[in-house]
């Protein structure tokens, strides 16, 4: 995401004002509860971290449409209750404005809903958490009723929704991004891999050009972490990708015709923006991409 100068001098503005107040609530936990000056302040950084105060709020400016949820854990234990899992803030697209419009228009609500689920639920997961059938369907105004008949109905199109019912029960599965990739990749066109799915052309052919950036991008790289950088998307999405790249050299003899198409769109990607991209890299972004794996 790119922050631009005013943004950063808002931040900073905002860290100055938050010293005093840091201050001011060290010194009301200390005569509050009796802790160490130093112990207050462990808890006032945590403060911070959970509600995106201060340097913890630098790169978490919401886009349009996005919301902050709190779900639980990926790494939470099966057998415990939502109260007891750790939690995890979330960043969820809620709305994609282009993307939701288009199914809605061609396809009715309900495609729209199921396009969301899909993309929160993967959203979630790549960002540590996994959303359950209940927080989807109070993110979406709905009941998991309906949440459970639409997610079955997604399984039947080959697209699997991780929630924390469906990784707990069953493990990982075909992402909405990795069926749709999967089928234009098997020789079928993006509008027909679109009305497959029930889904957005343009959402379809974001997942496709994301496939070819990162099979190109990790050629010259050769590191899923620089390549995750350099094309904006998570490690898990990189590793996705190219896990289903091998995959299709090996069994989808269309795949050969296919990948000289890939190749072309990632070389054009490359030379257009992410070879200078690649250039930016630098020790402290590769720890900050470390950090938020």
């Amino acid at each position: 995401m790119i922050v631009t100068q005013a943004q950063k001098n808002d931040q900073m503005d905002q860290r100055l004002l938050l010293k005093s107040a840091e201050e001011a609530f060290c010194r009301q936990i200390v005569n509050g509860t009796n802790c160490s000056p130093f112990e207050s302040q462990i808890i006032v950084d945590k403060a911070k971290e959970i509600f995106c105060l201060g340097e913890y709020a630098e790169g978490r400016i919401l886009q349009d449409g996005q919301m902050v949820f709190f779900a639980a854990a990926a790494d939470a234990p099966p057998g415990i209750t939502i109260e007891q899992c750790k939690k995890v803030r979330v960043v969820l697209t809620h709305l994609n404005r282009l993307e939701d419009l288009d199914v809605y228009r061609a396809h009715g609500t309900a495609a729209k809903r199921m396009q969301q689920i899909a993309r929160m639920a993967v959203e979630a997961q790549e960002q540590g958490a996994l959303l359950t059938q209940e927080d989807l369907g109070l993110a979406l105004d709905t009941n998991p009723r309906t949440i459970r008949a639409d997610i079955e109905k997604l399984a039947e199109l080959g697209i699997f929704v991780p929630t924390r019912g469906t990784v707990r029960d069953i493990g990982p599965g075909v992402t909405h991004k990795r069926r749709a990739v999967e089928l234009w990749l098997s020789g079928k066109e993006p509008l027909e891999v679109a009305r497959q799915l029930t889904h957005s052309l343009k959402a379809v052919e974001r997942y496709i050009q994301t496939f070819c950036r990162v099979v190109y991008a990790q050629r010259r790289l050769r590191n899923s972490l620089k390549t995750a950088l350099v094309v904006g998307i998570s490690v898990a999405s990189v590793n996705t990708y190219l896990e289903l790249h091998t995959e299709m050299i090996s069994k989808e003899p269309y795949y050969k015709t296919r990948l000289e198409e890939v190749l072309r769109r990632g070389e054009e990607n490359w030379e257009a923006v992410d070879e200078k991209k690649s250039r930016l890299l630098t020790p402290r972004l590769l720890r900050a991409g470390r950090s938020n794996r």
